[in-house]
């Protein structure tokens, strides 16, 4: 899948978490190397962009990452923080109606993991406003 990469170790990602705050997405993580050997692992956010704009969009959409490197046994926290107001548009899509990206009304689900696949973790945050 999307994202995943190949290690000589093992990793688990555990007390995720995220809330929307002053128009920006924090999400945290925990990361542990739960193998023998020293490693690194990225860790992920996508977000879903609610459909009822009528504007097609992919299931899930990456909006952040942060590669973590840890020694065997060693966890570190991690936080992705994801500004709405950033240049990639991480919450919006471009309507070519109108001509320019409009972040649309409903309910963003945000996910967290090691790919696009492994993102177990979910959570809803509110529709953004203006």
């Amino acid at each position: 899948p999307f994202g995943h990469g190949l290690s000589y170790t093992s990793f688990e990602v555990g007390g995720k978490s995220a809330s929307y705050v002053g128009g920006k997405l924090i999400v945290k993580a925990t990361v542990k190397n739960v193998g023998a050997r020293d490693g690194a692992e990225v860790v992920q956010v996508y977000v879903n962009v609610p459909a009822g704009s009528g504007l097609a969009q992919p299931p899930k959409r990456l909006v952040g990452f942060q590669k973590v490197a840890l020694k065997a046994g060693e966890s570190k926290d991690v936080t992705i923080t994801i500004d709405r107001a950033a240049s990639n548009h991480p919450f919006s899509v471009w309507d070519k109606a109108q001509k320019k990206f409009v972040e649309p009304s409903g309910t963003y689900k945000v996910y967290v993991g090691t790919s696009s696949r492994d993102a177990s973790f979910s959570t809803e945050t509110s529709s953004f406003s203006l």
